[in-house]
């Protein structure tokens, strides 16, 4: 039922879609063919990309690609005057050129799983035989219970840990001195660790005991909300997807039907999204008034304090989240006519009401930076070459930002124990296009797609069809590649991450000693 509600879905938002794009001709001024054949490039891209035959990274990597491109601009145009937010307003009314190139994405995209599926998924259901369980495998069907609790101790005990001492979090870097290795070790458990042992045990459950439990999937999506909550991160539905996505594709082998558990999945997920996007916020403004107070008191920057426009820049900054969404007693109410006047003259601020639009809107990397990069004048390979070499600082810029002249509207404050440091990333895209050439952007994107499908059959056969797992590795991987940018040459820290993580699941799926194999 849910499979024919999703094909019904699927064929439903692309009509609408293509409606939404003929509606909103009217707001663009350049080329209506151009911008039509772009968006109908975006949408073909999005339904073939998400059927039933693209792999994991297509599905995921393909929706960001649309959320950045088409959704983005298209709503941009129509609900903010054509204002495209990239730290600060992008306003460029006639962009014929980056649409082309836009275009030219779709389709190699599409030609990319079109190859995919005929060369490296030959065949339509990969097969591959299991003989016999692991050690830690049967320890968790004996003692079901025990491993449950005890992970669940662990990551609440995690994200508390993490939320108390900010050992990682979006947007703020922990300055105190907590040893290099339990830094590291914390984050590796918050982004990868513990939802790969949450795919773990789901796989084990569906596979040996032939059924859906109903506390087996809630404790994983707890684990997902609680770590990403803790990092101040509001990815918690996308996250949350890539581990039912695949439960329900394996829930249509069992004889009994699991849809009214899924749907109750669904419900839960969007209660947690609501709960997890108000709470981050609140977190956050909560951190940052702590960051205020502590620059303030910082004795270094007693000069700066008295320097009314910085000291008043820092103290008006508030991620751009409006009082009024979080509280019950704004200080000043707006008439819908000031708004409105307000939103006109200062289309990069959001204002009363405006959070979950501004929100929905630019919380996407895309098309904005390539608008940045196509028009600078700038991009060649000596600028490619340049980017790669940038390394990780605490307060500094960017090189995207200093090289696109976003340093403006960046605000980074560093105290004692703390920093404020949001960096704004172009994504692998606009990154590989830095080098001004449209057939190395091209070729890089048909090689992008090529390697991380492999890597994803990979990830199955070693993990003995762990199609979970599998699933949450291609949205990390596609997650990364869309926030790409910044330090690129420190993307080694995210390989080894993702090493130890496959390392993890396959000793936990492959160990065979028999000590632990005796009940």
């Amino acid at each position: 039922m849910i499979f024919q509600i999703y094909k019904i879905l699927r064929i439903f938002f692309f009509i609408l879609f293509i409606s939404i794009s003929f509606y909103s001709l009217k707001f663009y001024e350049g080329s209506v063919y151009i911008y039509l054949i772009y968006c109908l490039s975006f949408i073909s891209m999005l339904y073939y990309l998400t059927d039933n035959g693209a792999s994991y990274f297509e599905i995921f990597f393909g929706s960001y690609l649309f959320l950045g491109f088409w959704f983005k601009y298209v709503f941009s145009l129509m609900l903010l005057d054509g204002v495209v937010f990239d730290s600060g307003q992008l306003k460029k009314t006639n962009i014929d050129e980056v649409l082309i190139i836009g275009i030219l994405i779709a389709l190699v995209c599409i030609l990319s799983s079109f190859l995919n599926r005929k060369i490296i998924n030959y065949k339509k259901k990969d097969q591959f035989q299991k003989k016999q369980n692991s050690i830690f495998e049967n320890f968790y069907l004996n003692n079901r219970v025990l491993v449950i609790l005890s992970f669940s101790i662990l990551f609440i005990s995690v994200s508390f840990l993490n939320i108390n001492l900010g050992i990682y979090q979006r947007g703020f870097i922990n300055l105190s001195e907590i040893n290099f290795f339990i830094k590291g070790f914390v984050k590796w458990l918050l982004l990868f660790g513990l939802t790969s042992f949450s795919c773990f045990l789901i796989h084990v459950e569906i596979s040996n005991l032939k059924r859906i439990n109903f506390v087996t999937i809630i404790i994983p999506l707890l684990e997902i909300f609680l770590s990403y909550s803790s990092m101040l991160s509001r990815s918690f539905v996308i996250n949350a997807t890539s581990l039912i996505l695949p439960t329900y594709q394996k829930s249509l082998d069992l004889k009994k039907n699991y849809n009214n558990l899924f749907y109750i999945f669904f419900a839960i997920i969007i209660f947690l999204t609501g709960i997890s996007v108000y709470s981050v916020n609140y977190l956050r403004l909560e951190k940052l008034a702590t960051v205020k107070y502590e620059w303030k008191d910082t004795v270094s920057n007693k000069s700066l304090v008295a320097n009314s426009e910085y000291s008043n820049r820092i103290e008006n900054y508030n991620f751009e989240i409006p009082l009024k969404d979080l509280t019950s007693t704004p200080s000043k109410e707006l008439t819908k006519e000031e708004i409105k006047i307000k939103r006109k003259n200062e289309p990069h601020k959001v204002y009363s009401g405006d959070l979950f639009k501004f929100i929905l809107i630019n919380r996407w990397i895309g098309i904005e930076s390539l608008i940045q990069v196509h028009y600078s004048g700038k991009a060649n390979f000596n600028l490619l070459f340049s980017a790669l070499k940038e390394n990780k600082t605490i307060v500094n810029n960017t090189f995207y930002e200093r090289t696109f002249g976003l340093s403006w509207a960046k605000l980074n404050v560093r105290t004692k124990s703390e920093a404020l440091k949001g960096n704004t990333l172009p994504g692998i895209i606009s990154f590989l296009y830095y080098s001004g050439n449209l057939y190395f952007l091209l070729i890089s994107l048909l090689l992008i797609f090529s390697i991380f499908n492999l890597f994803e059959k990979l990830i199955k056969k070693l993990t003995n069809m762990n199609l979970i797992y599998t699933c949450f590795i291609s949205n990390m991987i596609a997650t990364r590649l869309m926030h790409f940018g910044y330090a690129p040459k420190d993307s080694y820290l995210f390989i080894i991450s993702i090493l130890l993580s496959v390392i993890f699941v396959v000793f936990l799926s492959r160990s065979k000693l028999e000590l632990f194999n005796k009940k």
